[in-house]
């Protein structure tokens, strides 16, 4: 019983539940969003919450802050049924969200954030000093070391979030959702925010739920966790009491292969050569080599320079210094038209935004690189145009008709349409830059198996950049880290482990030339 008491936030596991939720069912048409989902959230917990896209945990969490009404089913805080007409009555009643894009004002201050629309008035005026006095108790009464009048704009990713958290904070708030916190944040700022919870649960008893596709953080932080499948409820538990491969299991509905995969690979000649790549105050001196058949792992931590050397690469990236190679042929002069037509692709982290063109269709975005040849005579050809679709979409998986627009599909079906428009040019290299940010374990055990194809089978060159670890190593032939715009190590993936890389990322080129000096001395 001492464990269960523990696990449910020091509070006995029989108290009155925080939340109960019963049977709530929610449609979209003739899509069944939810289908009858019920339990039930403990005061002072943190449940975490997960489930692949399209699992129906956004829904339910538009419900449960008064975005979206349920068709049927009830909603019980603190014992008392509720229903929210709009998210500030839901914030009145004590229930807010975060999301992991934070919905701030970039001009305005924090204060100011905190406080919209609810501003301390004074004689018919706002009353900054008070706003500004008030902010700053509640920022240093949570533990943010952050000033009330910074202006946000000028605040960190992980700055944001805190402000976002004091902002719900700021009236008396009973339940906390945060949704995918730690999607953007380095590993230190997580850790910081894993801290920022615990405090929450033990000095305000709020109930926290915990949205992230981040399975390693179940078990770090949660005590508790609700496992959806298809718009079902599928298990709720204590995290004690289940494995990491028992959540992925679930979640799915099938067994993962998510296994590092280290076979003996033979590679080819190179590809692509990076000679003394420099670009002021973004890297300096970079080089490596990528054989066909090879995929190469670039690590490093925010603001390493790992995206902005793929992104030089490419021809993203202005003035640089350096060489570039392709097929053992010096480039003169680097521009995107000339790299794709050279057969080199990169799809950037912000597919949203960059890598798809969200209010087009499948179709029209898996055929925009390619529409020269599938067309006759300067004409689209639609015939050759659906049966090309038909074949992306059946070889990569995506869950979705060709004319479905791009913006309603979810982050796992939108990177495979972004990886497949560039696939149809057929590249001999691809640069995948976060080729998994914010997508579900499932669909993303299909992208790895998708980018092992294109290497082992196809014989491609693929360049991997990511701050997930974990997949570098479950990857990577090698692994290229990068701390402050310098490679500081190349690693065997296959002998690699995270701390290795942890410690390459966080050392600066010159303790690096220090520990090669002193390496010789010795």
């Amino acid at each position: 019983m001492a464990d269960a008491v523990r696990r449910a936030g020091g509070k006995r596991p029989d108290v009155e539940p925080r939340l109960k939720i019963r049977g709530i069912r929610k449609s979209f048409g003739d899509t069944r969003a939810l289908r009858d989902i019920s339990f039930e959230l403990l005061p002072g917990e943190i449940h975490a919450l997960v489930g692949e896209n399209g699992a129906g945990k956004s829904t339910l969490i538009k419900i449960l802050t008064g975005f979206q009404k349920q068709d049927r089913g009830e909603i019980v805080l603190d014992g008392e049924p509720v229903s929210f007409a709009s998210t500030l009555d839901a914030r009145a009643a004590g229930v807010a969200a975060v999301y992991q894009d934070p919905a701030l004002f970039p001009s305005l201050t924090v204060a100011e954030n905190i406080f919209a629309p609810r501003y301390p008035m004074r004689a018919g005026r706002v009353d900054k000093a008070a706003m500004k006095k008030a902010a700053q108790e509640l920022l240093d009464d949570l533990g943010f070391d952050i000033r009330a009048d910074a202006v946000v704009s000028d605040l960190s990713v992980a700055q944001c979030e805190y402000v976002e958290i004091a902002r719900a904070l700021s009236s008396d708030l009973r339940l906390l959702i945060l949704d995918e916190p730690t999607s953007s944040l380095t590993p230190k700022e997580a850790s910081d925010l894993y801290g920022v919870v615990r405090r929450l649960r033990e000095t305000r008893g709020t109930t926290i739920v915990w949205i992230s596709h981040r399975l390693e953080e179940v078990h770090t932080l949660a005590d508790r966790v609700t496992i959806m499948r298809d718009g079902s409820h599928v298990r709720t538990c204590y995290v004690d009491d289940i494995t990491t491969d028992e959540i992925i299991a679930l979640m799915v509905g099938r067994e993962l292969d998510l296994e590092p995969h280290h076979e003996e690979t033979t590679l080819g000649a190179p590809v692509l050569e990076v000679r003394n790549l420099s670009a002021t105050n973004l890297f300096e001196d970079v080089g490596f080599t990528v054989h066909s058949g090879e995929i190469l792992g670039v690590a490093g931590l925010v603001g390493a320079g790992r995206s902005e050397v793929g992104q030089a690469v490419f021809g993203l990236v202005p003035g640089f210094r350096g060489e570039v190679l392709l097929n053992g042929v010096r480039v003169p002069r680097i521009s995107t038209r000339r790299m794709v037509r050279s057969g080199v692709v990169y799809l950037p982290e912000d597919r949203d935004y960059e890598g798809v063109v969200t209010d087009m269709s499948v179709s029209d975005n898996l055929v925009l690189p390619s529409l020269r040849t599938i067309s006759t005579h300067g004409l689209r050809n639609k015939r050759a145009e659906r049966s090309f679709v038909a074949k992306q979409i059946k070889e990569l998986e995506i869950k979705a008709r060709p004319d479905d627009i791009v913006a309603s599909l979810s982050g796992g079906n939108k990177q495979k349409v972004a990886l497949g428009r560039w696939l149809s040019i057929e590249p001999g290299l691809l640069i995948l830059d976060e080729p998994t940010h914010g997508i579900d374990v499932g669909t993303k055990a299909e992208v790895h198996a998708m980018i092992r194809r294109l290497a082992r089978k196809e014989r491609r060159a693929v360049i991997v950049i990511s701050s997930d670890m974990p997949e570098l190593l479950a990857l990577s032939d090698r692994i290229v880290v990068m701390c402050r715009g310098h490679v500081t190590a190349e690693l065997d993936a296959s002998t690699a482990t995270q701390e290795q890389i942890m410690a390459a990322a966080v050392r600066s080129a010159h303790s690096q030339s220090t520990d090669s000096a002193s390496g010789q001395e010795e």
